[in-house]
C-alpha cells in the first residue's frame, strides 16, 4: 500500500454572499443591542411628544413650562448615558455566530472555514481529512440566513407599556391634526408660546328667572360698578379664541367651559350666592365683575277687611298681598276654634292676575252647607311665590255664616242634619222625624222632588248598620232644605259663581279671545238663569215678607246686563285688566243681591225733583238763547223787563227746591248754590237792559244746573247698591262707569243720556260715540287696512304693531 504525499488542493472559498450576510448580521446585532439600551430615552421622548401634541405645556405657566423642558432634558441625558454604557459594538465573530444561530448550523461552519489546522499539517492523511471537513462546512455556509432582528424588550417592559405609549402618541397626533407643527414649536419655546396673546372675545350675560319678569342683563366688558343679580339667575358666558378652555369662577368655586369647536367655548352657572364673578383663560383674567345677589323674600299677605258675609250668607274674605316678583297663589286656611286638631278647611283665593306684586281681591265662599257653619273659627291667609316660599297673615276669629231658614220644614231638616253630627247613634230617631216631615206636603209646596229626597234619606238611615250613610244623608238633607226654601236659585247661584271664576281665571292668564268670548256667553247664560230663578221665587213670596228698600239703591236686570256688556267690550278690545275689575264689581253686586220692595214716597219725590230740574234747565237755555240773540242784534238798552222777570221766577223756583231738600234733611249741592248766584247776576243785567252782560251769568247758571242734575241722577240710578254687613251701603264705581258716557254724563238704556236733557249747547244725542265704540271702530279699520296687500310694507308693519296693542 502506498500513500499519496502530494500537496492537497486549496479548500473552496466561502460563498460570495457571505460577506453581505455578515454585514447584515452586524446591523441586526447593532439593533438588538442598541434598542434595549436606548429604550428609556425613547420613552422620555415619546412622553414629551405626547404632551406637546396635546398642547399641555402651553397650558402651564411659563415657569412650569421651563421646568417641564428641563426635566425632560435631564431624563433624556441620563437615559442616553445609561444606554451608551450598556451598548457594545458587535465583532466579526459575533456576526458569524449570529448567522450560524439564525441559520441553525451546527458545528460552527463559518468558524471552521477560517480556522487552520493546528498540528500535523505535514501528515497527508490529516490534511486530507481537514480539507474534507472544510468542504462540508463551506457547503453548509451556502444556506446562511440573517433572520429577523429581535428588540429584546420583554425582560425590560414585561407589561407592554410601550404599546400604551404608542397609542397615546397616535391619539395626540389625531387631536393635533393640522396644528401639530405649531404645537411642537410652542412646546420647545415657552417664552414665545406665552408672549403672543391670541385674539379673544368674551360675551357674558345674566338671565333672571322667568317669574321675575326682568329682562336679561348683558355684563360690560369691564367695570367696577356693582351689578345686582336676582337669586337663581342663569349666567351664560361665551369665549371665542384661545387655546385652552376658560374657567368660570364665582368667588372661589369654579367650573371649566365646554368646548363648542376649536375656537369657541361656553360656560354656564346658576347664581345662588357670591360677590365676585370672573372668567379666566391660560392664566389671564378675561373679565371680572362685582355682583350683589338680590334675595327673593317670601310673600306677605294680610286681611284688607275683617271677614264678613253677604246678604246670601256667603263668607266674604278681603285680602291684600305683596311679593318681590309676584304672588303665584293664595289660600285661606280655616280651623275650628274649639277643636284645632280637626283637619283645616283650605279655600283658594282667586288672584286678579298672574305674577302680580301687590294683588288685592275679594273671595266669596258659600259655606252654609258646611257642618262648621255657625261655629267660631280662626282664619289665616297663605300666599306662595314662584320659589314655593309661603307667607302667612295674622289670624282672625269669626263665626262662619249660617243660613237662617224661614220654612218650618226646611228648618227642621237642617236641625236633624245637626243632630246626626251630634249623635250618630240616634239616626233611627232622625229617620222617623224625616218621615213625619215628608208627610206634610202642604208645608213645602207639594214639591215631589223634596218628598222623594226625604223618603230616600229616611230609608238610608233605617238600613244603615255602620254609619256610612250619615255623610251623604246630611248633604241630601241640606240640598232638600235649600230647595224647599228657595227653589232652584241656590244651584243657579253656584253655577253663576263657577262661570264667574272660570272667566276671571281666563282673563288672568291672558287666554285667547275665542275662549274668553265663550266664557262670557257661559256667564251670560248663568246670570240669566239666576235672575229668572229669583224672579220666580219673588212671585211665590208674600209681598209682606219682602224688606223695604230705598229705590235709589235698587238694581234692575238691565243694570247688571249693562255691566256685563261693558266687561265683554273691554275684553274684546284687549283691556282685560279693566274687564276683570268690572266682573269683580259685578260679582259683589250679585253676591249682595236680595229681594226687596221700594219704600213708598221717596222714589216719587226724587222723580218730581228731577222733572223740575229738567224744566229749569230748559227755561234757562231758552233765556240764554234769547239774551245771546238780542246782544247780537244790537238791542242793548231796550226794555228787557220781561226777560228779567222770567229770570227772577226761575231763580225763585230753584230756591224753593233747595228749601224743600233742606226740609227733608238732604244736603244742598254746591252746584245749586252757584246756579242761584249766577241767576241773580243775570237778573240784574237784564233789569238794566244789558242782555250782553247777562249771557255770561246765564251760561254759568246753566252749567251749574247740569252739574246738579247729574249728581241727582247718580243717586237715582244706583250709585250705591244693596245693604252690606252692618247695614252699610256698598259703593260700586263699576256701575257708575258703566252708566256714563266718555263725557261723564249718565247713559240711558234707550236714549244714551239717562232720560236727561241737560239743555247744554253741546248736543251729542244718539250720534255720540263712546270711547269704547270709537276704539272698536279704530280696530275694525286697522283690520281692514291690514287686509289690503297693495299697501307699502312699512305701512303694513306699522298696522301690525298697532293691532298687537289691541
Amino acid at each position: 500500500m502506498s500513500i499519496d504525499t502530494a500537496v492537497p488542493p486549496a479548500v473552496p472559498a466561502a460563498p460570495p454572499r457571505l460577506k453581505r450576510r455578515l454585514e447584515l448580521a452586524t446591523v441586526a446585532l447593532i439593533w438588538e443591542r442598541l434598542w434595549p439600551a436606548m429604550w428609556p430615552s425613547v420613552v422620555v421622548i415619546g412622553i414629551f411628544l405626547t404632551l406637546a401634541l396635546f398642547d399641555v405645556p402651553t397650558r402651564l405657566p411659563v415657569s412650569a413650562h421651563w421646568l417641564l423642558l428641563a426635566l425632560a432634558l435631564v431624563l433624556l441625558t441620563l437615559a442616553v448615558l445609561d444606554g451608551m454604557r450598556r451598548f457594545s459594538w458587535p465583532s466579526r465573530d459575533d456576526a458569524r455566530r449570529r448567522l450560524e444561530l439564525a441559520s441553525r448550523l451546527r458545528h460552527r461552519p463559518l468558524t471552521a472555514i477560517t480556522d487552520k489546522l493546528a498540528g500535523g499539517s505535514d501528515d497527508p492523511a490529516a490534511a486530507a481529512l481537514w480539507r474534507a471537513h472544510q468542504e462540508r462546512m463551506a457547503a453548509a455556509a451556502r444556506q446562511l440566513k440573517v433572520g429577523t432582528p429581535e428588540a429584546g424588550l420583554l425582560h425590560r417592559d414585561p407589561f407592554a407599556l410601550r404599546v400604551a405609549l404608542a397609542l397615546l402618541l397616535l391619539i395626540a397626533a389625531i387631536d393635533a391634526r393640522d396644528d401639530w407643527a405649531a404645537r411642537l414649536v410652542r412646546a420647545f419655546t415657552p417664552e414665545a408660546a406665552h408672549s403672543v396673546a391670541p385674539q379673544i372675545s368674551l360675551d357674558i350675560w345674566v338671565t333672571p328667572p322667568d317669574y321675575t319678569g326682568l329682562p336679561p342683563q348683558f355684563l360690560p366688558a369691564s367695570g367696577k360698578q356693582l351689578i345686582y343679580v336676582p337669586i337663581g339667575s342663569a349666567l351664560l358666558a361665551q369665549v371665542h379664541g384661545g387655546r385652552n378652555a376658560p374657567r368660570l369662577k364665582i368667588d372661589t368655586a369654579g367650573s371649566d367651559f365646554s368646548k363648542l369647536d376649536d375656537k369657541d367655548f361656553k360656560g354656564t352657572a346658576t347664581i345662588k350666592g357670591g360677590k365676585h364673578v370672573a372668567v379666566e383663560q391660560d392664566g389671564r383674567t378675561l373679565g371680572a365683575w362685582n355682583i350683589a345677589v338680590v334675595p327673593d323674600h317670601p310673600p306677605s299677605i294680610a286681611f284688607a277687611k275683617p271677614p264678613s258675609h253677604t246678604d246670601r250668607m256667603a263668607l266674604r274674605l278681603d285680602y291684600k298681598a305683596n311679593d318681590d316678583y309676584g304672588v303665584e297663589s293664595a289660600n285661606a286656611v280655616i280651623r275650628r276654634l274649639d277643636d284645632p286638631s280637626l283637619p283645616a278647611l283650605t279655600l283658594p283665593l282667586q288672584l286678579p292676575g298672574q305674577h302680580l306684586t301687590d294683588p288685592k281681591g275679594v273671595g266669596f265662599f258659600d259655606l252654609t252647607a258646611n257642618l262648621w257653619a255657625g261655629m267660631p273659627v280662626r282664619i289665616e291667609f297663605q300666599a306662595k311665590d314662584a320659589l314655593g316660599q309661603v307667607g302667612t297673615s295674622e289670624t282672625m276669629e269669626t263665626v262662619l255664616p249660617e243660613r237662617q231658614f224661614r220654612n218650618p220644614v226646611a228648618k227642621a231638616l237642617v236641625e236633624q242634619r245637626k243632630e246626626l253630627s251630634r249623635k250618630a247613634s240616634d239616626r233611627n230617631d232622625v229617620a222617623d222625624t224625616i218621615s213625619d216631615l215628608s208627610l206634610r206636603p202642604d208645608r213645602y209646596n207639594n214639591d215631589i222632588v223634596a218628598f222623594m229626597a226625604m223618603r230616600t234619606a229616611q230609608a238610608r238611615l233605617h238600613f244603615d248598620r255602620d254609619g256610612s250613610s250619615i255623610a251623604p244623608v246630611q248633604q241630601l238633607l241640606w240640598d232638600t232644605a235649600v230647595r224647599i226654601e228657595e227653589g232652584r236659585s241656590p244651584a243657579a247661584m253656584e253655577d253663576l259663581r263657577n262661570a264667574m271664576k272660570q272667566l276671571q281665571d281666563a282673563l288672568a292668564r291672558n287666554a285667547p279671545d275665542d275662549e274668553i268670548q265663550r266664557l262670557m256667553n257661559q256667564l251670560q247664560e248663568a246670570m240669566n238663569r239666576y235672575m229668572q230663578q229669583l224672579a220666580q221665587q219673588m212671585q211665590q213670596m208674600d209681598p209682606s215678607q219682602l224688606q223695604p228698600a230705598d229705590p235709589r239703591n235698587m238694581l234692575s236686570m238691565r243694570d247688571l246686563q249693562r255691566m256685563l256688556d261693558r266687561a265683554r267690550d273691554l275684553a274684546r278690545t284687549g283691556a282685560k285688566d279693566q274687564a276683570r275689575q268690572m266682573l269683580s264689581q259685578l260679582q259683589q253686586m250679585l253676591e249682595n243681591l236680595r229681594m226687596a220692595r221700594p219704600m213708598p214716597g221717596q222714589g216719587s219725590q226724587q222723580q218730581q225733583m228731577m222733572s223740575q230740574m229738567q224744566q229749569m234747565m230748559r227755561q234757562q237755555q231758552q233765556l240764554l238763547d234769547r239774551s245771546f240773540q238780542q246782544s247780537r242784534n244790537g238791542q242793548q238798552g231796550q226794555n228787557m223787563q220781561g226777560d228779567a222777570q222770567q229770570q227772577q221766577a226761575l231763580r225763585q223756583m230753584l230756591n224753593q227746591m233747595m228749601q224743600q231738600m233742606q226740609q227733608q234733611g238732604m244736603g244742598i249741592p254746591q252746584a245749586m248754590q252757584r246756579a242761584e248766584r249766577s241767576m241773580r247776576g243775570a237778573e240784574q243785567a237784564l233789569g238794566q237792559n244789558q242782555p250782553g252782560q247777562a249771557v255770561g251769568p246765564q251760561s254759568d247758571a246753566l252749567d251749574a244746573l247740569q252739574e246738579a242734575a247729574r249728581g241727582m241722577a247718580n243717586q237715582m240710578m244706583g250709585d250705591n247698591y244693596g245693604d252690606g254687613p252692618g247695614g252699610e251701603p256698598l259703593d260700586n264705581p263699576g256701575l257708575r262707569q258703566a252708566q256714563r258716557d266718555p263725557f261723564g254724563r249718565l247713559l240711558d238704556t234707550e236714549e244714551g243720556n239717562g232720560g236727561l236733557d241737560d239743555g247744554g249747547t253741546l248736543r251729542m244725542g244718539k250720534s255720540n260715540e263712546s270711547a269704547l265704540d270709537k276704539a272698536k271702530e279704530i280696530l275694525e279699520e286697522l283690520r281692514r287696512r291690514a287686509g289690503e296687500r297693495e299697501r307699502p310694507a312699512i305701512e303694513h308693519d306699522y298696522i301690525d304693531r298697532l293691532l298687537k296693542q289691541f
